[in-house]
């Protein structure tokens, strides 16, 4: 446990020397800042104004998703070199010549690239969480607890990524890995869709009430970040299938890392 934690500091401080990440902070706290005149806008809807409060919930939500998804495409973009950098500068070589274990070498880069894309991510959502409070004194309590909830996402990514990359080409595990997360937003999303009271008023007939087993096994990322936007709303949460979404992400995680070990481990260095 030493050394795993010895290497997550490590992978932070490696991380933190790239100027990308400022760069990509930077942007992202300057994309939040720029939306703060929504909050000040005058909205009408069916001839009635929108109160602050109303416009300050849905603009809160959209750019909660918004940061989620981006983050999802960060996380990938660091994860795909997370290993490959590492033979390449001989660093790689310099931690397992000592007495460091191979899985602890992986745990520990795992662990220190989902600790910044967490980090990151949560300071964001913080920003628009503190950015809708101070501009309309909308208080959203459970948006630092929905960020924490999407974070599992980040690690399944980075999990993913990380299992692709040792078998091709960096930026190819991680478009393939974008186009898993795309598979899974289109089949859970458009099951919610069909599912939604107003598709059951309008079109009974469209409603798909079994879905296809392998929908309700394939990685939940839209469940667990429709969880954390029932959170956000505090509304109930409608799940597709019996196992919870977070549940269903831990245990493809456990498989993916279990992978990743045991790839890792009969890799020639």
């Amino acid at each position: 446990m030493k050394h795993v934690l010895k290497i997550t500091a490590y992978t932070l401080r490696d991380q933190l020397r790239h100027k990308s990440v400022y760069v990509l902070f930077g942007i992202s706290i300057l994309f939040i800042l720029l939306i703060r005149g929504c909050y000040d806008g005058r909205y009408t809807v069916n001839g009635r104004m929108v109160d602050n409060q109303a416009i300050a919930w849905h603009v809160s939500k959209t750019v909660f998703h918004l940061i989620a998804g981006g983050m999802y495409l960060m996380a990938a973009m660091i994860s795909m070199k997370l290993f490959s950098r590492d033979r390449e500068d001989g660093s790689m070589v310099l931690f397992l010549s000592r007495s460091v274990f191979r899985r602890e070498y992986v745990l520990g880069r795992v662990t220190g690239t989902w600790l910044l894309c967490l980090v990151f991510m949560l300071l964001l959502h913080l920003t628009i969480f503190l950015t809708a409070w101070s501009k309309t004194g909308t208080f959203i309590p459970a948006y630092p607890v929905a960020s924490l909830v999407v974070s599992i996402n980040l690690l399944f990514v980075i999990a993913c990524v990380s299992l692709l990359s040792l078998f091709m080409p960096d930026f190819i595990s991680a478009m393939f890995t974008m186009g898993i997360l795309l598979i899974g937003f289109i089949s859970d999303g458009g099951h919610r869709i069909l599912t939604s009271d107003l598709v059951r008023a309008a079109a009974p007939s469209m409603v798909d009430s079994e879905p296809a087993l392998w929908r309700m096994l394939y990685p939940k990322v839209f469940m667990v970040q429709a969880y954390a936007d029932s959170l956000l709303s505090n509304s109930p949460f409608h799940n597709m299938g019996s196992v919870h979404p977070i549940l269903n992400i831990a245990i493809f995680i456990l498989l993916i890392m279990v992978s990743v070990l045991a790839a890792f481990d009969r890799k020639e260095i």
